[in-house]
């Protein structure tokens, strides 16, 4: 056993230029999918996001092992001239290869590991633990999985006529029933991935609950195969037919280029893996722009600003200290976020509008929610003194009565009830006396109404015993505003000779004969509250707006938007302002907040966490949140995966040209034999590259296109949340062109450094070194 396994290290040794790219190759393939594994067990993601690798993997390793068969075919036929058959001579080829794939499996399980700890820290911004147990089971299952295909693979040489095996020159040879055969299952897979995908999430696979659909991930790979199979088709087919019409008239190095593309060899074959995953790769640059644009947008409605500071206050608070701290309204917006359920009408969002251009200013370009800057002035409510807040230090009523009277005491008290900027409500009590000539009094009562007060109720009453005739409330003044031009209403309906409140007349507020106490509240506004409104915002009839207090206002939808800040994709804006006119309390459900403007001054934000206690939120950190709950680092971990896959192509492309350089060298000895020189050699090279190179773009450009078109919007590489924004794929021409450059120039310099003829290596005298050999 020892001496078999030393003789099974040495001769690895001695083959180590043949089997270095198979240990390569596994290196590679294990890392990616243990990296891809990793990232998923510490982020709770998908780990069926390595399916394309394995699907590429697939393809290469079987022509890995043909490929080492071809170079162990003097070995396979000395082993069966001397008895060995069938399964032994399948264990014998197995051993050297089995070392490498686990040595690769070692490397790659080791690499993989810390290439999913490092993305893990860097992508996410709480991973979780990485134990890895999974990753290294699939690394395990990677190997025995490869060896298996390396074998069947390797089953065409050991399977030759011993005759073809001892020659020193492989021979074409047609396309097999197998190998046929795994093309039609490949076109199958790739149509059968566009059907998954046209027809949406199958319940039976899970992706009805977020997880991927398998075969619409292995679509790509798919797709990619089977366009780099049917551009080498066009390829050949081109080729015989240049050959058959045109031959050398076309000239010499056109004739032996189209000869050597009609009989498409290892390095052309190779090409289709290389297609295959540029088309991943062209598939996942997309997919990651493009989520990347998605998650940034989706953080610029959820954050609603640069910086965002959550309060504990109500509607009235927020505007209020937004506009003691900030009297220019350069740095500061009071916003609030209501996400009613129920409707999509239910989500409103208020902000302080009349800021909006220079707080917010471009912050929504190039999101959903961009056409809001063009229509905010058709929402601002217009400020004056009979709206919004009132600052002053002292509260002023004047009262008189209706008419003389001969005797008894009227002594009317005033109650204010004001709600302050901090959301609080106190009441102020005026108390006045009215003369028997029914005079005029005026009483001042000092209030702490600095920071702005909101009047919300106003009581009449008299005292007991007092005289039952009228009174009015001529004034009532405070900080040089008269509150009773707000205009006011009785609070309850009048029922019999029970009157609901005091009567509004010219002259201020009337309060009737009663004994007992006469409340008005503000008339609310009845004119229709202008909103901004999503598409999928509907009502059932005329078009209601609920304020921050939970009252229902009449609406009109001024326009509608794909997105709207803070209720993003459903819902409806409103100015905060107009909103909260005459609004009960903001519900405890709303989300108040002050947003601010990336470089407001640093001394203007502690004022606001001084005061309020808040946090204070960047649109870095709101980003961050986004791409943790939405699972947006998988595009990413695909993109990364489609790294691996190009490196897995451009192994199997450069070990093909490798393996192909000493028949091909060969072939331009026996040519300059029959007098052709070193130019036109490098000539029919440069043609038959090119034909490569074409070839390969065109079926790479198409097969991601198609892929981005037919299959990425199924990927589940984020879960959209209820009501944000549709992430919407379309195909991105510069990530797909530049896959295609890519793809262009690896052909060029990979085949075409194998095509460089050189005048000492493939000087005629090495046919007959050889044929001495």
């Amino acid at each position: 056993m020892r001496r078999d396994l030393a003789r099974t290290l040495r001769g690895a040794w001695s083959r180590r230029g043949t089997l270095l790219p198979l240990l390569l190759l596994t290196t590679v393939v294990v890392a990616g999918v243990v990296a891809v594994l990793g990232f998923s067990e510490s982020a709770g993601t998908s780990g069926a996001l390595a399916v394309p690798l394995l699907v590429v993997a697939l393809v290469a390793v079987p022509a890995t092992g043909s490929e080492l068969a071809r170079a162990r075919r003097g070995e396979i036929a000395l082993a069966r001239l001397r008895g060995l058959d069938g399964g032994a001579l399948f264990v014998l080829m197995a051993l050297e290869p089995l070392v490498v794939l686990v040595l690769g499996g070692l490397l790659g399980g080791g690499l993989g590991l810390v290439v999913a700890h490092v993305t893990a820290r860097a992508w996410l911004s709480d991973p979780g633990p990485l134990v890895g147990a999974d990753a290294l089971v699939a690394a395990l299952l990677v190997v025995l999985v490869a060896l298996g295909a390396l074998m069947v693979g390797m089953t065409a040489a050991l399977r030759e006529p011993l005759a073809d095996q001892v020659t020193t020159t492989a021979r074409p040879r047609r396309t097999s029933v197998a190998a046929a055969f795994a093309q039609v299952l490949v076109v199958v897979g790739a149509a059968v991935a566009v059907y998954r995908s046209s027809v949406g999430p199958d319940p039976r696979t899970g992706a009805a609950t977020g997880r991927p659909d398998l075969v619409v991930l292995a679509g790509p790979a798919l797709l990619g195969l089977a366009a780099g199979a049917a551009a080498l088709w066009v390829l050949r087919a081109l080729a015989r037919v240049w050959v058959r019409r045109r031959g050398h008239r076309a000239g010499l190095a056109g004739f032996l280029a189209a000869r050597r593309l009609d009989r498409v060899a290892g390095a052309a074959g190779s090409v289709r893996v290389l297609v295959a995953a540029a088309v991943v790769a062209g598939v996942a640059l997309t997919a990651a722009t493009q989520v990347e644009r998605w998650t940034d947008q989706t953080a610029r409605l959820v954050a609603g600003a640069p910086l965002r500071i959550d309060l504990e206050t109500d509607a009235e608070g927020a505007l209020a200290l937004t506009r003691r701290l900030d009297p220019d309204g350069t740095d500061l917006m009071a916003a609030v976020l209501v996400p009613g359920e129920g409707s999509v009408a239910a989500r409103r969002a208020f902000l302080d509008l009349a800021r909006f251009d220079a707080v917010l200013g471009d912050f929504y370009d190039d999101t959903a929610a961009a056409a809001v800057g063009s229509v905010v002035d058709e929402l601002v409510a217009e400020q004056t003194a009979a709206s919004g807040p009132v600052e002053g230090e002292e509260l002023v009523a004047t009262v008189r009565g209706v008419s003389r009277r001969l005797k008894g005491r009227m002594r009317p008290q005033v109650v204010a009830t004001l709600r302050a900027a901090d959301g609080a409500s106190r009441q102020v009590r005026l108390r006045l006396e009215i003369d028997l000539d029914g005079g005029s009094d005026t009483v001042a009562v000092p209030v702490d109404c600095a920071a702005g007060c909101t009047p919300v109720a106003l009581t009449l009453q008299r005292l007991p015993g007092d005289s039952a005739l009228p009174w009015t409330l001529d004034s009532l003044v405070l900080g040089g505003s008269d509150l009773l031009e707000r205009g006011w209403s009785p609070a309850a309906e009048t029922r019999g000779d029970r009157p609901g409140g005091p009567v509004p007349v010219a002259g201020g507020l009337l309060a009737l004969t009663s004994s007992t106490p006469l409340v008005a509240v503000p008339t609310p506004d009845t004119s229709s509250v202008p909103v901004l409104a999503t598409r999928t915002a509907t009502w059932e009839g005329a078009p209601v707006l609920d304020s921050p207090g939970g009252a229902d206002l009449a609406a009109d939808v001024v326009a509608r938007t794909p997105g709207l800040p803070l209720v993003q994709g459903d819902g409806v804006l409103a100015d905060l302002p107009r909103a909260v006119q005459g609004s009960p309390p903001t519900v405890p459900l709303a989300q108040v907040m002050v947003l601010a403007r990336a470089d407001a001054p640093a001394a203007v934000l502690d004022a606001v966490l001084e005061e309020t206690g808040g946090e204070l939120r960047s649109l870095e950190d709101v980003r961050a949140a986004v791409s943790d709950d939405t699972g947006a680092a998988q595009a990413r971990v695909y993109l990364l995966m489609a790294g691996f896959s190009l490196l897995v192509a451009l192994l199997v492309l450069s070990t093909a040209v490798a393996r192909e350089r000493p028949a091909w060298l060969r072939d331009m000895a026996a040519l300059r034999v029959v007098g052709l020189d070193v130019r036109r050699l490098r000539g029919a090279g440069r043609l038959e590259v090119a034909g490569l190179c074409v070839v390969s773009v065109v079926a790479a450009v198409l097969g991601s296109a198609a892929a981005v078109l037919w299959l990425l919007g199924d990927l589940t590489l984020v879960e959209v949340p209820t009501h944000a924004v549709p992430l919407r794929t379309s195909v991105d021409p510069w990530p797909v062109l530049g896959l295609g450059a890519g793809v262009a120039v690896a052909v060029a310099l990979v085949v075409g450094r194998g095509r460089r003829p050189s005048r000492e290596r493939s000087r005629p005298a090495i046919l007959r070194e050889e044929a001495q050999r």
